[in-house]
């Protein structure tokens, strides 16, 4: 039951890519970053990155590594674990045409630690409590997964040579990489979360699942506390320490989700896909998908067909001491 809810959730995850680079990191230095907003995501290219947040041991991770950094979280990068000086993300941004970022953590050379690090958005608060009940980094040694390195290989290419959807490839390939992230992840049982956890209670299940298979359908607290056999509290309390959020804005996020589906896939007039998921005006669901997801419905589906960037990013070799400097590049 468990596996295949989780399969389920995996499904529902939305994922934008907000920006891309490459880094490099000399032995010696260590790349301080602030808090964000958005979860990171890094991909190691060459030599070990040792990841390090407040309150917790630092992370040896080897070529081939990906690792998900949680939102809000500080972090420390170093290409080696000994003593370092403090490099500051932010005053190693260079700004460049098209409004690209360059950094540099290794005085113009090539660095000891090469690594992608994207942001990302995860659409409507993550995949429905996914992502929202991860609360340190997680790294997995990836380097036997032939699809996570093609797919890095045509995201960097894509982004080096940028053309018709680039945002769309862009963001569909690190979604693959990301899922093979988390499919590894909660594929180990060391790596049990109270997500997991929770959802190993079929009751539970029984509600996630009604509520995927017919999220138009009238949903109510007491409603689905009945199908999962428990009471409105006991069920409610469970649910929210379990995803994050309450039943209903379960049931809320799981309509929007199935809404931009429909608005990406087919012709169907917005007012018709309002009604097919529950919502009784236009309006009222126009003004919740774009909390939800930052556009209207109508802006939804016209840039999902077109998925152009504002601006063309394109590859910006910083000033190189030797001729054969790192290349830095991100996607604003």
């Amino acid at each position: 039951m468990t596996d295949t809810i989780l399969d389920r959730l995996l499904v529902t995850l939305d994922v934008a890519v907000d920006a891309l680079a490459v880094c490099e990191v000399a032995k010696g230095k260590r790349l301080v970053g602030q808090p964000c907003s958005e979860i990171e995501v890094h991909y190691v290219l060459a030599g070990t990155m040792y990841l390090s947040v407040p309150g917790r041991p630092a992370i040896a991770c080897g070529p081939g590594s990906v690792v998900l950094v949680p939102p809000n979280l500080a972090r420390q990068i170093s290409a080696d674990p000994g003593p370092a000086n403090e490099v500051i993300a932010f005053e190693r941004c260079l700004g460049a045409e098209n409004s690209l970022l360059c950094f540099d953590a290794a005085e113009n050379q090539v660095g000891d630690l090469r690594f992608a690090c994207g942001t990302i958005s995860a659409n409507i608060s993550g995949s429905f409590g996914l992502l929202d009940t991860v609360r340190h980094p997680i790294a997995e040694d990836l380097s036997d997964e032939p699809a996570v390195s093609a797919a890095l290989s045509l995201m960097l290419a894509e982004i080096d040579r940028p053309g018709l959807g680039s945002r769309a490839l862009a963001g569909a390939l690190m979604k693959a990489c990301l899922l093979v992230l988390l499919r590894r992840h909660f594929g180990r049982s060391k790596h049990e979360t109270s997500l997991l956890s929770t959802l190993r209670d079929p009751r539970l299940g029984k509600a996630v699942t009604a509520v995927l298979d017919c999220p138009s359908a009238r949903h109510s607290v007491a409603a689905l506390a009945s199908v999962a056999g428990m009471s409105r509290s006991a069920f409610a309390r469970e649910f929210s320490q379990a995803f994050a959020m309450s039943p209903m804005e379960f049931v809320a996020k799981t309509r929007l989700h199935h809404a931009a589906e429909l608005l990406r896939s087919t012709t169907m007039p917005v007012k018709v896909i309002a009604a097919n998921i529950g919502f009784s005006s236009r309006s009222h669901f126009s003004r919740a998908f774009r909390d939800g997801y930052g556009a209207d419905p109508s802006t939804y589906r016209r840039d999902s067909v077109l998925q152009l960037p504002a601006k063309a990013p394109k590859f910006v070799p910083p000033a190189r001491a030797n001729g054969a400097g790192p290349a830095f590049f991100a996607m604003a």
